[in-house]
């Protein structure tokens, strides 16, 4: 079993769902056997991304299993658990964070695929279960290797000496007609002959170092480019060049005991952990697992207060005027220095003179004679779950602020107001959505598996 993430994504949650659930896969093949549910929620996953406003909204991926690996439901379950247990360490499933969680067999294969929404239910912050750096494969690996151990599979032995894929080569290349995938189609075998000839140098004891391995490539074409991670070259004849990544292509590479890795690669020893081994890869999940779990512990004792640069615009940037004046630039932390306290807004005794606001920040403010049915900033969704006294008062707080934005003629000060008016809208987010999950807890519709020591 090896966790393949997919990445972060921008597109609709419900496509990404569907596409899980659907009777065909991406090529539009029909299934051999039909998508499984496994645990998690659907319809709590739609809620939770429909009230990010970020441009990340979830990250998918899949445990994937080998041909000769059968696990049962059971087992699935648990490995479920202890993934919830590991990676969102430190929060409750159902109260600070919700998944969707579905089984693929028609590759001959078992594939638990799942899809984690990037947000806090309590809090509204961002959470990520895989954060960009090394910390991030080591955590994965340590994982794998513990589940595969658990469950008696064999352990993920990679080729040192292989180039390896690209995301890009591996899942768009083969099905793309666009002419760049053409050209790279046309080199890649020469990528793949390239690195089977430095495979067979290394293991003749040709290749022993960096420089020399350079030197061997430039027999194939001209390096465009030498990184700490992988050196591009465009092979003779070629106009695109691309990139030799793995162990070998990297930057103070030991050519020798990679020798000595792919050598036993195939060896029963490396198959299974031995004792020492077992305990290696518990203690570094163990101190992973604990990391997480305390930087999770301090993300939802905290309120969110608001970003630590305020004077940052965001948006796309042809829309995004920015400030220039010094003191236009200034004049946001002076407001802060002497801010008037805002309090909710009074009912009004007789209808006021109606204020016209700019069409980026207009917000409609119920007539007194009509129901009080609010939308929830985060969209329509949302408001099914009701408010709280708590967010009525920060809307009439909202509501004012709105009017006092749209009456400045003052630009600095307008903008200082509108990031309190966009930080509080955020936090009235924040708590509508934890109503709904609440809601939704208390009428049993989240799976209830807590995150339990593994146990297969």
């Amino acid at each position: 079993m090896i966790n393949v993430v997919q990445g972060h994504r921008t597109n609709s949650v419900q496509e990404a769902i569907n596409y899980l659930k659907g009777d065909h896969d991406h090529k539009g093949v029909e299934r051999k056997s039909k998508p499984r549910f496994l645990a998690g929620s659907e319809t709590d996953c739609l809620v939770a991304c429909e009230s990010i406003d970020r441009k990340h909204k979830y990250v998918s991926g899949t445990l994937a299993f080998e041909p000769g690996e059968h696990p049962t439901d059971k087992q699935l379950l648990e490995v479920v658990k202890a993934f919830r247990a590991t990676f969102m360490a430190g929060l409750e499933h159902g109260v600070n964070f919700t998944d969707f969680w579905n089984i693929h067999t028609d590759k001959n294969r078992v594939e638990l695929n799942y899809i984690i929404p990037l947000t806090e239910l309590t809090t509204g912050k961002r959470i990520n279960p895989f954060p960009p750096g090394q910390a991030k494969e080591d955590f994965k690996d340590a994982f794998d290797a513990y589940i595969n151990h658990q469950l008696g599979y064999d352990q993920v032995v990679r080729n040192p000496l292989k180039a390896s894929e690209s995301k890009f080569e591996k899942k768009v290349l083969p099905y793309s007609d666009s002419k760049l995938a053409d050209q790279i189609r046309a080199t890649k075998p020469d990528k793949d002959s390239i690195s089977d000839k430095v495979s067979y140098q290394v293991l003749q004891g040709k290749i022993t170092n960096r420089q020399q391995l350079c030197d061997y490539l430039e027999n194939f074409g001209e390096i465009t480019r030498v990184n700490d991670k992988f050196i591009s070259l465009k092979p003779n004849g070629s106009q695109k060049a691309f990139r030799l990544k793995g162990t070998v292509y990297e930057y103070g590479a030991d050519f020798k005991q990679l020798k000595n890795e792919f050598l036993t690669k195939g060896a029963d020893y490396r198959k299974q952990l031995n004792d020492a081994d077992f305990k290696k890869v518990s203690d570094t999940l163990k101190r992973l697992t604990d990391s997480r779990r305390q930087f999770n512990k301090e993300l939802i004792s905290k309120p969110m207060v608001g970003r630590s640069n305020k004077n940052r615009l965001y948006g796309p940037k042809a829309n995004v005027k920015k400030l220039t004046s010094t003191n236009a630039l200034k004049q946001p932390q002076k407001v802060k220095e002497a801010p008037a306290q805002v309090q909710p807004m009074a009912q009004p005794q007789q209808a006021s003179k109606p204020v016209v606001e700019p069409s980026s920040s207009r917000q409609q403010q119920p007539s007194t004679n009509q129901p009080q049915a609010r939308e929830s900033p985060s969209g329509p969704s949302m408001a099914m779950g009701g408010s709280s006294s708590a967010s009525s008062g920060k809307r009439a707080q909202l509501a004012d602020l709105r009017s006092k934005i749209a009456n400045e003629k003052n630009p600095a000060k307008a903008n200082a107001m509108k990031i309190q008016a966009d930080q509080l809208e955020r936090e009235i987010g924040a708590e509508e959505t934890a109503e709904r999950i609440r809601k939704l807890k208390e009428s049993e519709r989240f799976n209830g598996i807590s995150g339990k020591k593994l146990k297969l």
